[in-house]
C-alpha cells in the first residue's frame, strides 16, 4: 500500500551519536494528517546512522506521493544530499521541507531543489497541502505560509496558538526503543510543554520568539501517561526553551507528577534567573534528576550585550542550590560572543570552573539565519549572505561568528582544550568515562 507522506528528520548524522533525537514536529503533524485520512511513515536518520541506500529502500518500499523534510541548520548537508539521491531514482515524488532553519532561511528552499517549503508552524498549511496533493488539486494560492521557488512565492510564518489545540505527537510514528542519550540511556524521550520562548537572546532566530504559549496541561498529562505508565520509560527530557518560565504552572505539573504516583526521572533545559530554592525543592520531588543552563560568558557586560542579562551571582547561587538537592547540572559557554576579547574568553573558561557543575559544553558561535549575530556577521565581512547554501552544498564550513581581532583556528582550539581540562578532572574523568562505557555496551550489545 503506497503511503501519502513520509517524513524524514536528522540532526546530523554520524556513525555514532551520543544523543538520538526523537523530533516531535513531525509527530504532531503527523496526528493531523491521521486524522483526515492521510497516511504517515517516518525515517529518522539518525536512527538508521545515515545510511542513504536504507532510506532509498524504504521510499522504494512506501513509494510515498510526498517527501517532508523537518530540517535544522545544521542538518542541512545530509538533506541536500538526499534530495539528489531522490530525484535521480523517484522525480516523480513531491518533496517539501519545513522546520526552524526553512523558517529563517526561505531562499534555500530552492537552493535544495525542493518542490515546496513551510514557514513557521505547519499544523494548519501542511495537512491542507497534503488533502490537494492527494486528490490532484495542484491550487495552493489560498493557502498560507508557504514557499515555492518556480512561483516565486515567498510567504510570511505562520503562528499557531498551541493553547488552543489537543493535539499531541503520534507515537506510533517513532521506533521508542532506538532513541539513545548518553546521559539518560536508551529508556528516554523528549516531551514539549510550551512553544516560543519569551527572551530574545542575540544568537537565536526563533519564529516562535515573544510569542510563547503553553500547550494545554491535559495533553502533557496524556502523554507523560502514555510514555511513562505505558511505555515503562524512565527519563523524559522536557526540551521547552524554558522550562520554567511559568512557575506556577510547573508546581501544578509536579504536584500532579507525584499525586498520579508517576516514576521517573526528568530533565530539563531552563534559565537561572527562572529557579528558585523552593522550585527546585519541589522539582526535585518530582523527579527532577538533570538541568541544562546556558551560561554563554562569564563575563556580565559580554553577557548583556547578547541579551542574557542574568548576573554572576545569580548563577553561582542557582547552581549551588542545584548541587545542593543532588541536581546534576550542565552549564553551556560559547568562546565568541561580539566584542568578545581573548582575555574574556579566557574569564568565561575560569568561570566555568568556578561555577563547576557536572558537565559543561563549549561552543564557537554559529551564526543562525537572520538572528542578529548572523547581521553581524555579515556586516563584518565575516562571512557572504550565501554561506548557509555553502555549507549545505559542502563547500564551506559552519558560519562562525568571530569577533574583530580573533582567530577561528585558534578558537576553535580553545574549545577543544577547554573540554578537555574540565573532563580531566578525576571526578568529572571518571563520571564521563563511566557513562561513556555504559553507552557504547547498550548501542553494541542492544542495537
Amino acid at each position: 500500500m503506497q503511503t501519502d507522506c513520509l517524513f524524514i528528520t536528522s540532526s546530523k548524522t554520524r556513525a555514532v551519536q551520543f544523543s538520538v533525537y526523537p523530533y516531535l514536529g513531525v509527530g504532531y503533524l503527523s496526528t493531523i494528517l491521521k486524522r483526515k485520512g492521510i497516511t504517515t511513515a517516518l525515517y529518522d536518520a539518525d536512527v538508521n546512522r545515515g545510511k542513504l541506500g536504507k532510506l532509498l529502500k524504504e521510499v522504494r518500499r512506501l513509494r510515498p506521493k510526498v517527501i517532508g523534510y523537518s530540517v535544522m541548520s545544521i542538518s542541512l548537508p545530509l538533506f541536500y544530499k538526499i534530495t539528489l539521491a531522490i530525484r535521480k531514482e523517484f522525480p516523480e515524488i513531491v518533496i517539501v521541507a519545513g522546520g526552524p532553519h526553512i523558517t529563517n532561511d526561505p531562499n534555500i528552499i530552492k537552493d535544495m531543489g525542493v518542490d515546496y517549503g513551510f514557514i513557521g508552524h505547519a499544523e494548519k498549511s501542511f495537512p491542507e497541502f497534503m488533502s490537494r496533493i492527494i486528490d490532484g488539486n495542484m491550487s495552493f494560492d489560498d493557502i498560507d505560509g508557504m514557499i515555492i521557488p518556480k512561483d516565486n512565492r515567498y510567504d510570511k510564518p505562520v503562528h499557531l496558538d498551541v493553547s488552543e489545540t489537543d493535539v499531541i505527537p503520534d507515537y506510533s510514528l517513532y521506533k521508542i526503543n532506538k532513541y539513545q542519550n548518553i546521559f539518560y540511556g536508551r529508556r528516554w524521550f523528549t516531551m514539549i510543554t510550551t512553544r516560543g520562548c519569551a527572551y530574545n537572546c542575540k544568537f537565536c532566530k526563533d519564529p516562535g520568539k515573544n510569542r510563547y504559549k503553553e500547550y494545554p496541561l491535559d495533553t502533557i498529562k496524556e502523554q507523560l501517561l502514555f510514555l511513562v505508565r505505558q511505555n515503562k520509560l524512565k527519563w523524559i527530557s522536557f526540551v521547552d526553551d524554558t522550562f520554567t518560565f511559568n512557575r506556577d504552572r510547573t508546581i501544578e505539573l509536579c504536584n500532579w507528577i507525584k499525586d498520579e504516583g508517576l516514576e521517573f526521572n526528568w530533565t530539563c533545559c531552563t534559565r537561572a534567573d527562572t529557579l528558585d530554592e523552593e522550585l527546585i525543592k519541589i522539582m526535585k520531588s518530582a523527579g527532577l534528576h538533570y538541568v541544562i543552563i546556558g551560561v554563554e560568558a562569564g563575563n556580565e557586560e559580554i553577557r548583556k550585550g547578547i541579551n542574557k542579562g542574568i548576573s554572576s551571582e545569580d548563577y553561582i547561587k542557582i547552581i549551588d542550590i542545584l548541587r545542593d538537592n543532588k541536581v546534576r547540572v550542565l552549564c553551556s559557554y560559547v568562546l565568541c560572543n561580539p566584542n568578545e576579547s581573548y582575555e574574556q574568553i579566557y574569564e568565561t573558561i575560569s568561570f566555568s570552573k568556578k561555577l563547576n557543575a557536572n558537565y559543561a559544553q563549549y561552543y564557537n558561535m554559529t551564526a543562525l539565519h537572520q538572528s542578529p549575530i548572523f547581521t553581524y556577521g555579515l556586516q563584518e565581512d565575516i562571512f557572504p549572505e550565501n554561506i548557509w547554501t555553502t555549507y549545505m552544498k559542502g563547500e564551506t564550513d559552519l558560519p562562525y561568528y568571530v569577533p574583530n581581532g580573533l582567530e577561528l583556528s585558534k578558537l576553535k582550539k580553545l574549545q577543544k582544550r577547554s573540554f578537555m581540562k574540565y573532563y580531566l578532572q578525576p571526578k568529572k574523568f571518571f563520571d564521563l568515562g563511566t557513562r561513556l562505557v555504559k553507552f557504547f555496551i547498550d548501542i553494541t550489545f542492544r542495537n
